[in-house]
């Protein structure tokens, strides 16, 4: 059996890999480089804490509904139309994002950049899975692809920095431009447009009740923490999203053709493949975003400086992922998930205890990027192959959940934690930590307690995520 679809050249392959990921690689920055830009937004925004984390967080929390839509759609249309139309959202989004004049046009901007995201990233996934369809070659695309994913997770804080040094804040969306002009003339110049025979229906029901169960879930976890808000405001949106996720839930199993098919869940390796690839996520975006905060508001450093600290994630998970592919194939997937969520959990003590930090940064950014390939590649594996862009969507469900959940969750716990270490009549939040001493060593204090339960998490993770049953393709 060939390795490849008959239409692609071997060489050819290569370069539809290198367009695809330069289509990917602004969709997934934009997860997390924001987070270095929090103080900025707050000052020249007048951003509340409540917005500063609608900011960050609106961005992946839709996109989790809107890939229930696109990645079916792209079987029905083609891959390479719903990348291009993805392209053309996403570059005029990013414009609105950089002009955005306050915190409210910024959150709306920031989901219309998720609409473009949405397209994006099943359409390529699923394009790695159609030129690459198994063997070697397969296990390192989905490696390249993971690199990315993990690496651009770890990497926009740091690419944000940089930004936020030479230019204002709006030039961490206008970086999306130049790559979105390169890469549709690529697109449409390279890609063959491959449309599944069979087209399934699809519905608009689905996605709104994941989308009201997600953001009102994340809003109740986000309002409890702060001031003036009463039982109402948090009980409310929270009981509206939980019943919103069930609604969901109950209407994939009943559905003929479900926006999600959980039937795939069945399968045990596609499943592990889908805890492997939220919960890490899910800790090392939440512990990145505390970080970032922590570096500035705590140690005082610069935008520039913080992101210098924080290099060593990016490299190392870049690294871990590229080779994460000869790794898996070579050993397969019992052997790679506990190895990368050990190296991770290493990496959080190191960081806790103040100790090596560095390395404790890099061994995170190996281990998340050696996890995140074999998660990709237990998904797209799994999946039979008439249903790549349904396996697609899962694998881009799981990694926005993952990073949505993360940032309201672990922004939550810290909020709580540095409240609760407070010295009693003391007024302050996170964001100001800095105006005092006291404050700032409190906030160190409540770093270091949510990075040992980052390490903790991880830990559990090992024994959830590892597949109990694994096969070699």
């Amino acid at each position: 059996m060939t390795d490849t679809l008959p239409a692609v050249a071997t060489a050819r392959r290569w370069l539809v890999l290198a367009v695809v990921l330069l289509c990917f690689l602004p969709a997934a920055l934009d997860v997390t480089i924001l987070t270095i830009a929090v103080p900025t937004l707050a000052d020249e925004l007048h951003a509340s804490p409540t917005q500063l984390l609608w900011i960050v967080d609106v961005y992946s929390l839709l996109m989790v509904g809107l890939v229930l839509v696109t990645g079916p759609l792209g079987d029905r249309i083609g891959h390479k139309r719903l990348l291009m139309a993805g392209l053309v959202v996403f570059g005029a989004a990013s414009a609105l994002c950089a002009t955005a004049s306050g915190p409210l046009a910024l959150v709306g901007s920031r989901a219309a950049l998720a609409v473009g995201s949405a397209m994006i990233i099943p359409a390529t996934l699923a394009i790695v899975r159609q030129t690459f369809s198994s063997g070697r070659d397969h296990a390192v695309a989905i490696g390249a692809w993971s690199a990315v994913a993990a690496g651009a997770s770890a990497l926009g804080p740091v690419a944000g920095g940089f930004l936020l040094h030479h230019f204002w804040w709006g030039s961490t969306f206008l970086v999306n431009l130049p790559v979105v002009a390169v890469a549709l003339p690529a697109v449409a110049l390279l890609l063959n447009n491959e449309v599944e025979s069979e087209r399934q229906p699809w519905e608009a029901t689905s996605p709104i009740l994941s989308v009201v169960g997600l953001l009102g879930s994340a809003y109740a976890i986000i309002a409890v923490t702060h001031d003036g808000v009463g039982p109402a405001e948090v009980l409310l949106p929270g009981a509206l999203g939980l019943t919103a996720l069930v609604l969901f839930v109950r209407r994939q199993q009943r559905a003929k053709h479900p926006m999600l098919d959980l039937s795939l869940f069945r399968l045990p390796l596609l499943r592990a493949g889908v805890v492997a690839s939220v919960l890490p996520v899910l800790v090392m975006v939440g512990f990145e975003l505390q970080l970032v905060q922590y570096l500035q508001f705590a140690k005082g450093l610069s935008a520039a400086d913080a992101a210098l600290y924080l290099l060593p994630m990016p490299v190392a998970a870049v690294v871990a992922g590229l080779a994460g592919g000869p790794i898996v194939d070579r050993t397969g997937p019992r052997t790679g998930v506990p190895a990368g969520l050990l190296l991770a959990v290493v990496g959080y003590a190191l960081v806790a205890s103040g100790t090596a930090v560095p390395a404790g940064l890099a061994l995170i950014g190996l281990g998340q990027g050696l996890v995140q390939t074999v998660a990709s590649n237990l998904i797209m594996v799994t999946a039979p192959s008439e249903q790549a862009g349904a396996a697609a969507g899962i694998e881009s469900v799981s990694y926005e959940v993952g990073a949505g959940l993360g940032i309201a969750v672990f922004g939550t716990v810290t909020t709580v934690t540095y409240r609760l270490l407070l010295p009693e009549g003391t007024s302050s939040t996170p964001l100001t930590a800095g105006d005092s001493p006291e404050t700032a060593q409190v906030l160190t204090d409540a770093f270091h307690t949510i990075t040992w339960l980052a390490a903790a998490l991880t830990l559990v993770t090992v024994f959830l995520a590892t597949p109990r049953r694994a096969t070699r393709e």
